[in-house]
């Protein structure tokens, strides 16, 4: 680990001599992700931000008006877009995908990523794209890294550093290097914290250290032509506040190739294809991270080690059919095997030393299309449609049913679904505004956490591989509008969804409480807003706000795992080298809860609290590429726990809270050098 983190300090500083001085305005802390359209949202992941700068992909998309999380402790959040989670948020790296293999969601894709090492990040809300693969009833989240011909040989980068309480260390480089024809770039990164502590003064089990690095090589003969090949790994170990096990292996590999031409003559315009393989593998026991305490579940040093591996394939082609009308189209293809074992006393038999056993395997065929009619030269319809053909088998042999291992009754059983999903919109844009009406339809896939991980079905139904796919039918408007001092942005969404997939943790079964994921009909509604003033040159304004309910229809009660309604403030002052701000979040209590009930990735607790915090930041802007900037998260020190929390579990030498408490007091310092 030390001699990676000498590697990147190393390249940074023989990388000293080759930057380039360019005049650039005061680099702002972001604390509200940034307008782009009244429908996506794009941001420079590289950016500084408050609270404190982002470890993985989940912690930057909770800056985002309408993204909440799923709180274990100190990392690997799951992120919930409009009360949605797990594979209704479509996300993408690179144009691939990276399945966790945990059954317990550890380790979500987002745990894999690290904000800082991609160039651009895009939310695309709501069922409005077809372009990224299946699945994406609530958003699609784009991580990407540009891979433009360089204009002159030379060397570009990025080197982020930070250090805050609680032993927090974060160190992200990311160096380019080559000619007009080849560039190499290496993207690592290194963060480690101890247990933080809560407004209280409570230690939280939540210490981790991770580290990646993702390298790409590249060929680019001319402008329009693009050859890369990209490799990456990774690794780390997690405690968690919220269950009896830890994650002590986080092992990613993933290999990918890429090809992009554009500028073509005849009918197609550009293409683009790449090819991916991913790989995790991860452990999850209760003795690497936490003092081992004998209980009825687990007598002995327990491990469990699933692994999950992915290939993928994408063709994606452009073409002009007249002056006003463009398609893009092409297909993708994606399969991947979950297996896993386990070791019920790892001191005599470690579970390395234990063979694999495949659990489940998935395939998915998808073709696609999107079209986009101007209307004229400020108005356009745009509409998609694909079609997926899923396969999925159970390879499970037993199961564990009230503590006993049973006969799977769905043992070695296939199921094919045909699923078509798509879209049409309007938009419009002037000098000062822009608009948009879309409807959407998608229909999803059960996840493996659902066909796999959701115990029984429901009613009759011996198995939670038996439940039907999921449908939404969304209505989405959106509206951006600015002036000289003002920019202003709100989206509303109301979507119903039949054959809902709920995990329900207290459904009554035999006349005793079980796990089952079951279908419902469900609906939910709501909106992001955002607006800023530029009351000055030197003062700005920021406030975001947004909101979400949502109805089980088949219950007749609140549907679970809905965040509460969440307003941001903030403001800036800026001078030719400082910038001082403030950010206050201020969250409303939350009672519509159905205890027991919610999703893969967290179940209603109880009702909360509403609660504020206040976060102060300042920076200092040394050149053109030099930036430091200190903050002060929770600065009053306030205990409080955010809604989606999971539940707090018992952890040998811990008190245990009602649900994960968020850290108290938070001083932090960083450095960002671009050259």
């Amino acid at each position: 680990m030390n001699k990676r983190l000498i590697y990147i300090a190393v390249a940074a500083s023989c990388s000293w001599h080759s930057y380039a001085q360019t005049e650039q305005t005061l680099e702002h802390i972001e604390v509200i992700a940034p307008m782009h359209s009244p429908l996506d949202i794009k941001m420079d992941p590289k950016a500084t931000r408050q609270p404190l700068p982002a470890q993985d992909g989940a912690d930057l998309l909770s800056s985002i008006a309408g993204f909440s999380l799923v709180k274990k402790g100190g990392a690997s959040s799951d992120p919930v877009f409009r009360g949605m989670a797990g594979s209704r948020v479509n996300i993408i790296t690179d144009g691939g995908i990276a399945l966790g293999g945990c059954g317990g969601r550890m380790d979500p894709p987002t745990a894999y990523i690290t904000p800082q090492t991609y160039d651009t990040l895009t939310v695309i809300k709501g069922p409005q794209t077809v372009l990224y693969g299946p699945g994406n009833s609530a958003a699609t989240v784009v991580f990407e890294r540009e891979s433009e011909r360089l204009l002159e040989s030379g060397v570009m980068g990025f080197v982020n550093t930070t250090v805050g309480e609680f032993g927090k260390a974060i160190l992200n480089s990311d160096i380019k290097a080559g000619t007009q024809d080849y560039f190499a770039r290496v993207a690592a990164s290194y963060s480690e914290a101890n247990d933080y502590q809560d407004g209280n003064g409570t230690s939280i089990h939540s210490a981790y250290e991770k580290w990646n690095i993702d390298t790409q090589f590249a060929y680019t003969p001319d402008d329009n032509s693009l050859y890369s090949l990209s490799l990456g790994r990774g690794d780390g170990d997690v405690a968690y506040a919220d269950r009896m096990m830890d994650g002590s292996l986080f092992d990613r590999t993933q290999i990918a190739l890429q090809f992009e031409k554009s500028e073509l003559s005849g009918f197609v315009k550009s293409i683009e294809a790449n090819m991916y393989f991913n790989e995790i593998d991860h452990i999850m026991d209760n003795h690497s991270l936490r003092q081992f305490m004998p209980n009825m579940m687990m007598k002995a040093p327990t491990s469990s080690n699933p692994d999950r591996k992915t290939w993928g394939t994408k063709l994606l082609l452009n073409s002009e059919l007249t002056k006003q009308i463009n398609l893009a189209y092409g297909l993708d293809h994606q399969q991947n095997t979950h297996r896993l074992r386990v070791s019920r006393d790892h001191n005599t038999t470690p579970v390395e030393t234990l063979p694999r056993s495949e659990t489940a395997e998935f395939i998915q065929t998808g073709l696609f299309a999107e079209i986009e009619y101007s209307l004229s030269s400020n108005r356009q319809w745009v509409s998609g449609l694909r079609i997926d053909e899923w396969e999925a088998t159970d390879r499970r042999q037993t199961r564990s049913v009230m503590m006993q291992v049973v006969p799977n009754p769905t043992a070695d059983l296939t199921r094919d679904d045909t699923l078509i999903s798509g879209f049409t919109r309007y938009q419009a844009q002037s000098s000062n505004d822009s608009y948009y009406i879309g409807i959407g339809r998608t229909e999803r896939f059960p996840d493996y956490w659902e066909l796999m991980g959701g115990g029984r079905g429901a009613g009759d139904s011996s198995s939670a591989f038996l439940v039907d796919h999921e449908t939404t039918n969304q209505l989405d408007i959106g509206w951006l509008g600015q002036s000289k001092a003002f920019k202003h942005s709100i989206s509303v969404f109301f979507n119903r969804i039949d054959n809902y997939l709920l995990t329900d943790n207290l459904y009554q079964k035999m006349d005793m409480a079980s796990k089952v994921t079951r279908n419902i009909d469900a609906q939910t509604y709501g909106f992001e807003a955002e607006s800023r003033y530029q009351v000055n040159k030197n003062l700005s304004a920021t406030a975001s706000i947004n909101y979400v309910r949502g109805e089980n229809r088949t219950d007749d009660i609140a549907l679970a795992q809905q965040p509460p309604l969440q307003v941001r403030l903030a403001v800036s002052y800026n001078t030719d080298k400082w910038q001082f701000g403030t950010l206050w979040r201020v969250v409303q209590k939350q009672h519509r809860v159905a205890i027991g009930q919610g999703n893969i990735a967290g179940q209603d607790v109880s009702p909360s609290h509403g609660f504020g915090t206040l976060a102060l930041n300042t920076s200092y802007q040394h050149s053109s590429d030099l930036v430091f900037a200190l903050g002060i998260d929770n600065i009053f020190d306030k205990a409080y726990a955010e809604h989606l929390s999971r539940s707090g579990a018992m952890v040998s030498g811990y008190p245990q809270t009602a649900k994960v408490n968020e850290a108290g007091r938070t001083i932090w310092l960083n450095m960002n050098w671009q050259f």
